[in-house]
């Protein structure tokens, strides 16, 4: 008994292995595996072991229907058969062959056989049309999923990409070789009568534009193989199915028949098997991990929401950012005051007397959707430097604020503006008549104080009768005058009152900054959320009682408001000026 080394028992055991033993171990490699296979090994390098293997692939690796026409013209091109001697139980055919000139012709006999050649390319082609038929099947219906599969649509678009990209290659291939056959054959008929034969290298076909053979270099540049697993972008990091939306599922998956996924699984063994089942939710794992995510969220969320509403726990900050579109605090609004207290006009401030300061409302509104919503961060510090002029930099009264002050108007921001004064209880206007009994009582002042100077001139007493009754006639003329009057003031009061219902872009038009008004309590409130800032700036002004005014009250500003700049909207806007006689200087 010889002694062997490890490596030649083993390559021995190999290639003595049955023929069956070697097809099966072939069937399962793919064609770009065997063809490696046969150039590096000679016991594989073995035609008629290559057409067992293609056939055995043909009739039981793949189902027929997905194989069938795999080596017709169509799909493998052009199917040559070979010739070779066979040995027992061939067919004999007669063939004339003749010794000489002028003797007569002899019959032999020649054993021939006539097969198709089997190549690894024609596996090759077989995998693709196996690839794209599986790839052309419709989904099955929704009562047949319960064995389906998923399978990556965009896998499935790269796929059919690469194939059409080579079958294309192919055709040009093979309109190659046959424009240099049809070469080789011009230049051996005769010269007389021959054609032109084409360039060997050309494909006899008209050549392409710039503009074709740029797209088709496009289109061909984007086909890549496709990668070894198909339900790499489906997997999630745990390799279960990735949880998505129903519309995302739509569109990334796509659900093929058990049969289908075998064929493709065979083909891409390194597949992950996703099932498209009633009860396949995804992975639990990524569900847990959603749900933990989800609630650390909203534990995130209710923390910085309650941190964001921690000045809220002051009432007078919570007081400011529940104030809504008033603009002012409701709890320092006036009672309704008795007419003596009130101007001749009728008007009066709304306010009591105390300390307040303006703040502009586009910082009151940023602050307030910072506590409600958190939206653009946490707001800087009060400040209502907008309002002092450029020229003088000192403070600018709105008109509407202005105007509130002054008792002119109802509302501080939008609403009803109109400059009415304030109504009793009977929501009758103050600027109405006089009472009866005080009418009464100066008209018989009046007259007294008539009677007497007209004695004291001497006029008898029928003539101050006759002078009486004249008075009398001309005081009931003037009633009369001042009551219509006083109907047309009214009138046109009410279409001013209409009028001047404005809106918050109206106030914007009118004003050059909005403001809202603070108490001074309110004010020093905010100012503790900034407690590295010393101070800043607020329109501040006190409201004091003043007997000797006519309204009884009296505004002071901290800092005295400019009078000589525009405090409206007008003083910032921008006119430009365009020269006319440059379109007809052609400029």
């Amino acid at each position: 008994m010889s002694l062997k080394s490890p490596s030649s028992l083993y390559a021995t055991s190999i290639t003595s292995f049955p023929r069956e033993i070697h097809l099966n171990v072939l069937t399962f490699l793919r064609a770009t595996d065997l063809s490696a296979l046969q150039r590096s090994c000679r016991c594989f390098n073995n035609r008629d072991l290559i057409v067992e293997v293609v056939e055995h692939a043909a009739n039981h690796v793949y189902p027929s229907d997905l194989t069938k026409g795999f080596d017709t013209p169509i799909v493998s091109g052009e199917v040559k058969s070979m010739s070779f001697v066979a040995k027992k139980g061939a067919r004999i055919v007669k063939k004339e062959t003749k010794k000489g000139k002028g003797n007569p012709a002899a019959l032999t006999l020649a054993v021939v056989s006539t097969e198709k050649t089997y190549t690894y390319e024609m596996l090759r082609n077989m995998e693709m049309l196996v690839v794209a038929r599986v790839l052309s099947r419709p989904e099955p219906p929704l009562h047949a999923r319960s064995s389906a599969f998923y399978v990556s649509k965009s896998w499935c678009r790269a796929a059919l990409r690469w194939l059409e990209v080579q079958e294309e290659e192919r055709k040009e291939r093979e309109e190659r070789h046959r424009v240099a056959e049809e070469a080789k054959a011009v230049l051996v008929t005769p010269t007389k009568g021959r054609k032109k034969a084409p360039h060997p290298g050309s494909s006899g076909k008209k050549k392409l534009s710039r503009k074709e053979q740029r797209q088709r270099d496009r289109r061909m540049s984007d086909a890549s193989p496709p990668w070894s697993n198909i339900n790499t972008d489906l997997v999630c990091e745990h390799g279960d199915l990735m949880r998505c939306s129903s519309k995302s599922a739509r569109a990334r998956r796509r659900v093929m028949d058990k049969q289908a996924w075998k064929v493709l699984k065979r083909l891409y063994p390194d597949s992950i098997q996703l099932d498209a089942g009633v009860g396949s939710t995804g992975c639990l794992a990524c569900a847990a991990e959603a749900e933990t995510a989800k609630k650390a969220e909203l534990d995130q969320k209710e923390e910085e929401k309650a941190e964001r509403r921690k000045p809220l726990a002051c009432p007078l900050v919570r007081g400011f950012y529940t104030r809504g579109s008033k603009g002012y605090p409701a709890d320092c609004l006036v009672t309704p005051q008795s007419e003596t207290k009130m101007g001749m006009d009728g008007f009066q401030c709304p306010l009591k007397p105390g300390v307040y300061s303006a703040l502009p409302r586009s910082w009151c509104h940023r602050f307030r959707k910072y506590i409600k919503t958190g939206e653009g961060g946490f707001p800087p510090a009060p400040d209502a430097s907008d309002v002092l002029c450029d020229a003088h930099n000192f403070p600018l009264v709105p008109p509407h604020l202005e105007s509130y002050l002054r008792g002119e108007t109802s509302a501080l921001l939008g609403g009803n503006t109109s400059a009415t004064p304030h109504n009793d209880g009977g929501g009758e206007s103050r600027a109405s008549l006089p009472r009866p009994n005080e009418r009464a009582l100066s008209a018989s002042r009046a007259d007294a104080d008539t009677l007497m100077s007209l004695r004291a001139a001497g006029l008898s007493e029928l003539d101050l009768h006759a002078q009486r009754v004249a008075m009398a006639g001309l005081e009931e003329s003037m009633q009369r005058a001042n009551i219509h009057g006083i109907n047309d003031i009214q009138a046109d009061d009410s279409t001013r009152q209409f009028d001047r219902s404005i809106t918050n872009e109206q106030l914007d038009r009118e004003n050059r900054v909005v403001v809202e008004i603070l108490t001074d309590e309110e004010i020093t409130a905010l100012e503790k959320w900034w407690p590295r800032l010393h101070g800043f700036y607020a329109l501040k002004f006190a409201i004091v009682e003043d007997l000797s005014t006519i309204s009884g009250t009296d505004i002071l500003w901290s800092t005295p408001p400019c009078r000589e700049c525009d405090a409206s909207s007008r003083a910032t806007e921008n006119f430009a000026v365009r020269n006319r006689l440059q379109k007809r200087l052609g400029r």
